[in-house]
């Protein structure tokens, strides 16, 4: 790429430290929730040779097509790859492959600032520092991973299309779209920034009306090849769908990205608005430059954002190059010399010296494997010693590990993948015992109730609990740190006790 003068040697030393700093860091044991009902999903594609129309699973019934067809089959390539990773390496494969797409997409993020000259030292690295900060909060091991891949190969091309002005550099992006479509829903933001970034573009006085028409080519070449799934625009028609609804009000990502201390994540917080003080500095310094597709993309991505924090990723890893531009106008010119930069190179890699080292001293970086905590294992391992088997209540994070380890022995009655919406209010009035949840768990038949103490995001003990211990129809099976296993007296009298 261009520009390589403008970034000494002292850098790209910096910038090679602070990958490995960052690999150490984002080398943290696997805890997504979601993770095993994707490679389950991966599983049973293969070994089944084609994608399901019904849940394969049996826990939903198909009683929204847009949603069922969208959740079953938009992800399936995503899911296939997480599947054989995990077979051929198990989960640290896949703890790996989280830690090399995260690590690619900050090298792109580098690579775009050298092309396209954003080389002022203090911007250049308190964008990437915030970058890195903040990536580690992305690293769930589901195929979003791969949107972020794509998005970040997909600007990588838009860019050398821009500055080398030369429109073949898009000819790539077809391609892209068709993986980056099949492996996550992601692809939508893609087709929807590059059609931004072409209708500015055909604002733009100073193009001919030939270099003009090649984007709007591509773009549409871009939409139909996003169309290339076993969806197609249903594609589309789920997103419109997903504003507004129960499922989008109950999930966590998409909580604001300014409210993430309501989760607990305060440390993720303050990275957060540390970027986005940059992000509004950035944008300024765009707007001066009239750099105005990027200062565009900038603008959506912030401000789809601050409505989700599932797309705050996409605002790091495709913005963060054009900040560093916008910022390195802002910043005073006598500070964008050799000496400014060599100043500059020796307190990053300090301070990249000093976490490794403080990660290092504390055991936690560089670590592999799953988190001890975020998977009932044990209580799996009870309930498949004990060939327990039937329709089991369980809540929500816990549905996709039960599915991977349990499914064909017992039944989750919910799981991430929430085909069915309608689901919500029961499952929510069953785990709360109230007098409503009380007659629909009576009635549903249950033979076994797993659970955890509470929820993730909330220390209150679940009220099932405490009804299922004073009914006498339901005997507590088994429980640990983690939670509990009741059974029904019918098909649990064999026990003595809980273990």
């Amino acid at each position: 790429m261009a520009g390589r003068d403008a970034f000494p040697v002292s850098q790209r030393v910096v910038f090679g430290l602070l990958l490995l700093v960052c690999a150490g860091w984002y080398a943290a044991p696997l805890a997504d929730s979601d993770f095993w009902w994707h490679i389950a999903a991966g599983r049973d594609i293969l070994q089944r040779g084609a994608l399901p129309s019904v849940d394969p699973f049996g826990v939903f019934p198909a009683a929204d097509a847009i949603r069922n067809d969208t959740v079953l089959k938009g992800q399936w390539l995503g899911q296939v790859v997480l599947y054989g990773l995990y077979r051929l390496g198990g989960v640290d494969a896949v703890v790996a492959f989280r830690v090399a797409v995260l690590l690619a997409c900050i090298a792109l993020v580098f690579g775009r600032a050298r092309l396209l000259s954003a080389t002022h030292p203090l911007a250049l690295w308190s964008v990437l520092a915030l970058v890195a900060l903040n990536a580690a909060g992305f690293g769930g091991e589901r195929p979003q991973l791969l949107s972020f891949l794509f998005a970040a190969l997909f600007f990588v091309c838009i860019d050398l299309a821009r500055q080398r002005a030369d429109w073949r550099w898009l000819l790539p992006l077809p391609l892209i779209t068709v993986l980056w479509a099949n492996s996550h829903g992601g692809v939508i933001l893609g087709v929807v920034l590059l059609g931004l970034w072409s209708a500015l573009g055909w604002l733009d006085k100073s193009l001919s009306r030939r270099q003009r028409w090649p984007w709007l080519a591509v773009s549409g070449a871009v939409f139909l090849a996003s169309l290339l799934t076993p969806n197609g625009i249903q594609t589309y028609l789920y997103l419109l769908q997903l504003e507004g609804s129960v499922l989008q009000q109950r999930t966590s990502e998409y909580t604001s990205v300014l409210q993430l201390y309501q989760l607990g994540l305060v440390w993720q917080q303050l990275w957060v608005y540390g970027y986005f003080l940059l992000t509004a500095a950035g944008l300024a310094g765009l707007l001066w430059l009239r750099r105005w597709q990027e200062a565009a993309v900038v603008a959506f991505l912030a401000a789809i954002s601050i409505s989700s924090y599932r797309y705050f990723a996409f605002l790091l890893f495709l913005a963060a190059p054009y900040l560093m531009l916008g910022l390195g106008r802002l910043m005073p010119a006598r500070l964008s010399g050799a000496v400014t930069a060599r100043w500059t190179s020796l307190l990053a890699a300090t301070a990249l010296l000093v976490v490794l080292a403080s990660g290092v001293t504390r055991g936690v970086v560089f670590q592999g494997g799953q988190h001890k905590g975020a998977y009932p294992v044990a209580i799996a391992d009870f309930v498949e010693e004990k060939q327990l088997r039937g329709r089991a209540f369980n809540n929500l994070e816990w549905g996709g590990y039960l599915l991977w380890r349990l499914g064909g022995q017992i039944q989750p009655y919910i799981d991430g993948r929430m085909l069915d919406m309608s689901r919500f209010p029961p499952y929510t009035h069953i785990l709360w015992a109230t007098p409503q949840g009380v007659q629909l768990f009576n009635r549903s038949n249950f033979q076994l109730v797993v659970l955890p103490y509470h929820g993730r995001f909330d220390a209150q003990r679940y009220k099932l609990i405490d009804y299922l211990a004073a009914r006498r129809d339901w005997r507590l099976a088994y429980r640990d740190a983690q939670g509990v296993v009741f059974v029904r007296r019918a098909t649990g009298d064999f026990f003595t006790g809980a273990r």
